[in-house]
């Protein structure tokens, strides 16, 4: 009998997991990747059972996540769409930093962006364009490489040795630029002079011309929940700028993470 699992090797925890919820998100993050994809496509590449892919795919498109066009493939519903919308209203961390972020692009103008750690990449949650006309090529959901990029850095950087280990565990350890540490022994040292320093910066090693500060973001707890980065192009920051850069990255991110109530004495 042909098993209902997407993978026979997945860990006990993912098999926990509701299975059909599990299935239907890797259906939506195929056809993120690659919109267009017909049935076929769609439960061969997942190695979905016939039945099962039908029953998923017809339901997310009776909900409003998937769309079936008229060449027979699918893009994502614009219900997904809404319910994005909704969620980026939702989430106080962006509420909390756009009044910063805007000043500090509107200071130091350059790109300034708020990113989180999503399973092993940083991802941008907010985007903020500076004033320079030549601007970098950057957009809200953009993934990054966390040894790469100054985002990635601080993010890692203020996690224990053994979440360190655990991100770290797959990487690819990919050379982006001529530039990019690709040394798991020497990033690791990097992450220590990192914390001790405060911030961290990206001088070209995630794409060619481009130099990014970033520091970190703090909850009530003290615990690293986000990043804040100002990049541009090595025309836009030279390299004697980076301190005067990060003392402003940082004194944005302390601002940030005040209003997120880090630093802030309980009351009883």
């Amino acid at each position: 009998m042909e098993s209902e699992n997407c993978r026979t090797n997945e860990a006990p925890e993912e098999r926990s997991a509701a299975p059909a919820l599990t299935k239907g998100f890797a259906i939506l993050d195929l056809i993120a990747e690659q919109p267009g994809l017909g049935f076929a496509a769609i439960r061969t590449r997942l190695g979905l059972p016939n039945s099962s892919c039908h029953h998923l795919v017809s339901t997310l498109c009776k909900v409003g996540a998937l769309q079936l066009q008229a060449d027979r493939g699918y893009v994502l519903g614009l219900r997904l769409f809404e319910l994005g919308t909704i969620a980026a209203s939702q989430r106080k961390i962006e509420q909390s930093a756009l009044p910063a972020l805007k000043r500090l692009a509107q200071e130091v103008e350059l790109t300034c962006h708020l990113g989180v750690m999503e399973g092993t990449e940083a991802i941008y949650l907010m985007k903020v364009e500076g004033q320079r006309e030549i601007r970098v090529n950057t957009w809200i959901g953009k993934r990054l490489s966390m040894h790469s990029s100054s985002l990635g850095k601080v993010l890692l950087a203020w996690l224990s040795d053994a979440e360190i280990d655990d991100k770290l565990r797959t990487a690819t350890w990919e050379a982006r630029t001529p530039s990019t540490i690709t040394d798991p022994v020497k990033f690791r040292t990097l992450l220590k002079s990192v914390r001790a320093r405060g911030w961290a910066f990206d001088d070209e090693e995630d794409a060619p011309s481009i130099r990014c500060v970033a520091a970190p973001v703090f909850d009530m707890k003290g615990r690293i929940i986000a990043a804040i980065s100002a990049v541009g192009t090595v025309l836009d920051i030279e390299q004697d700028r980076f301190p005067e850069l990060a003392e402003k990255v940082c004194a944005t991110a302390t601002e940030i993470s005040a209003n997120l109530g880090y630093g802030q004495v309980e009351r009883v």
